[in-house]
């Protein structure tokens, strides 16, 4: 919505009266927080220290530090879920969640004291830190009642009501890009700006949600800015956690950095949120500014590696070509990935971005793939088929250096057991590197969201974060499964293989858990059985090597087929050492050895692997 209403108009001058009351001073200083991502009770030490939560320095706060201060506002940016982590990590042994809380809210108890911020704002950006954000605003009106807070990112901007009644601490969200749209509300609050310039504001009223909800997105020479990060560290980041998902085909021990080309996607994938957020279309910053950001990001923090945050990178053949070759002829000495996925059809109708990508220091690539039902990617609205999958596949054969992923998605509305047969094959025949299986999250302010409402499926207005099967907690699919195996390691249980049923049977939530095991063994590790291909064998042994000893423990299945990989290889040594350790862990679990007999793995492979 890029023009008012009469409705916008009386939503303004509401808006208008309630920013006088809140804010009863002059905004100079800001005080912008990113929270922890994770939950206190959630955070797993052990896993912590493996670097396995996602740790991205906070991008869009860095943008938005940059743009106020241009304005000559005094900004800083807290980052309490760095501080956390980076507390974690120099921990010798595990602190239970009281001492995380106690962590994050001296620090920030701390920051409040010596900054004397004029307001806060907070940014929530998944859905899985959405209790963090409530936590960190009532904690800081707790503080300072008079403070003001604004919340921001995509998970405000995709439920802003539900935001604002469950924390009654926020005192108004900012929608959408606020690149523009903060900075002109803080220019409002000091008497710089007239009431016609606000936009994309939300609060509460008498208990009834008011927005101004008309836009003023950045355009694409606005996008021309390099995020200013302040006294955060950079460097220090992919110590803590991951960015992007290929650390174990980068560079051993690359420093790594996000970076934005472009803001938007030309798809309307009817589970995806990016136009909810960006709007239609794609813009496209100056080749320049990114290179530079690039060089800068090199120079000023030695970042090795970049992973871009573009949901649609490929956009504009033309300027892409562009991005890529400067990258290449700067001789900036960096690598990159994509793991943010790029369009299939993309790839496949411009075949020359491929080739630039991999001069350019492209080492890995996910592509979007989610069904291989026609009438699946139909009905969410898929920019690509599986004639350009299957090509796909063809062509990507010819970049070994290039880690291939794919993003695949079962449990859609409807969507049968013959229908999820035909996503696992098509997986099966692109033969991509490897894919990640996930369960459909239904994300609000998305037509699958409404669709599943109708549907009874989920509740309306709801997070949806409690409880089985539709869970608005994007938490690894892998992670979930390992948190059953902990629970269930001594349970013995009769499993069947889900696909020998009824193919036109729709699948229940809980059947979907065990199908996502099925799935994932059927497209990932299957085919290694066969797989003699030295560059192929090498990929899979430094990715199962990551899922064996960082990525989770005691996993017989990325242990037995690490240990043929490795005989594979000729190292013997090593496979011998694996084949040890999958007959140690099935002795040790029920959960493992039931499941070994239900995919039909037979450890007889491994007895032929001679001993060193």
């Amino acid at each position: 919505m890029n023009q008012r209403t009469n409705n916008g108009n009386s939503a303004e001058l509401k808006i208008e009266e309630k920013i006088g009351r809140v804010f009863r001073t002059k905004c100079q200083s800001l005080l912008l927080i990113n929270p922890l991502q994770v939950d206190e009770d959630k955070i797993d030490y052990e896993i912590a220290k493996r670097k396995r939560y996602y740790m991205y320095p906070p991008y869009s706060l860095a943008l938005l530090s940059a743009r106020l201060q241009q304005y000559n506002y005094k900004v800083k940016i807290l980052d309490l879920n760095f501080e956390v982590f980076d507390a974690l990590h120099k921990k010798s042994e595990p602190i239970d969640e009281s001492e995380i809380a106690f962590i994050w809210k001296e620090i920030l108890s701390n920051t409040l004291l010596n900054f004397q911020p004029d307001m806060v704002g907070i940014t929530c950006t998944f859905t899985m830190g959405h209790e963090m954000m409530l936590k960190t605003s009532s904690f800081i009106k707790e503080k300072k009642s008079d403070l003001p807070i604004v919340a921001g990112g995509v998970h405000v901007t995709n439920a802003p009501e539900i935001v604002l009644k469950e924390c009654k601490s926020i005192d108004f969200v900012s929608l959408y890009e606020s690149d523009l749209s903060f900075c002109k509300m803080i220019n409002f609050i000091n008497q710089k700006n007239s009431r016609e310039k606000l936009s994309q504001i939300g609060t509460l009223i008498g208990g009834n949600y008011v927005a101004i909800d008309w836009r003023t997105p950045p355009s694409a020479t606005d996008l021309n800015i390099i995020p200013d990060y302040g006294e955060l560290d950079v460097s220090q980041y992919s110590n803590l956690g991951e960015i992007g998902t290929f650390r174990y085909w980068r560079p051993e021990d690359s420093l790594s950095s996000p970076i934005l080309s472009n803001r938007g996607c030309r798809a309307k994938c009817s589970f995806c949120s990016v136009a909810n957020f960006n709007g239609k279309g794609v813009r496209g910053r100056s080749v320049e500014s990114v290179v530079d950001e690039i060089e800068h990001l090199s120079q000023e923090y030695g970042i090795q590696h970049i992973t871009w945050l573009d949901d649609d990178l490929f956009f504009d053949p033309k300027r892409t070509y562009h991005l890529f070759d400067t990258i290449a002829k700067r001789n900036l000495g960096i690598t990159w990935d994509a793991s943010n996925g790029v369009i299939a059809s993309a790839a496949v109708v411009h075949p020359e971005l491929l080739d630039v990508a991999s001069k350019s220091g492209c080492i890995g690539m996910y592509f979007g793939i989610e069904s291989g039902s026609n009438q699946i990617l139909r009905e969410i609205h898929k920019p690509s088929g599986k004639k350009h999958f299957f090509q796909l596949g063809e062509i990507m054969e010819n970049y070994p250096q290039i880690f291939t992923r794919g993003f695949l998605i079962i449990g859609f509305p409807n969507e049968t057991l013959s229908q999820i047969k035909e996503t696992i094959d098509l997986a099966v025949t692109m033969n991509l590197d490897w894919y990640t299986v996930q369960l459909l999250t239904p994300l609000p302010s998305t037509e699958i969201y409404n669709q599943m409402v109708d549907m009874d499926l989920i509740e309306n207005g709801s997070l949806n974060t409690e409880g089985e099967g539709f869970t608005m907690f994007s938490v690894r699919e892998s992670e979930k499964q390992r948190r059953r195996e902990s629970q269930n390691k001594f349970k013995s249980s009769k499993l069947s293989n889900p696909l020998n049923l009824d193919l036109n049977t729709i699948p229940s939530k809980a059947e979907l858990d065990d199908l996502w095991l099925f799935a994932d063994y059927e497209v990932n590790y299957k085919k290694i059985f066969n797989e003699y291909n030295p560059i192929k064998l090498k990929k899979m042994q430094c990715f199962l090597k990551d899922i064996s000893d960082r990525m989770t423990l005691e996993h017989p299945i990325s242990n037995f087929f690490l240990s043929l990989v490795e005989s594979k290889l000729g190292n013997f040594s090593e496979a011998s050492k694996r084949k040890k350790l999958v007959v140690a862990y099935l002795s040790q679990s029920n959960y493992w050895d039931s499941r070994f007999k239900l995919l039909d793995i037979s450890l007889d492979p491994l007895q032929q692997i001679p001993f060193p």
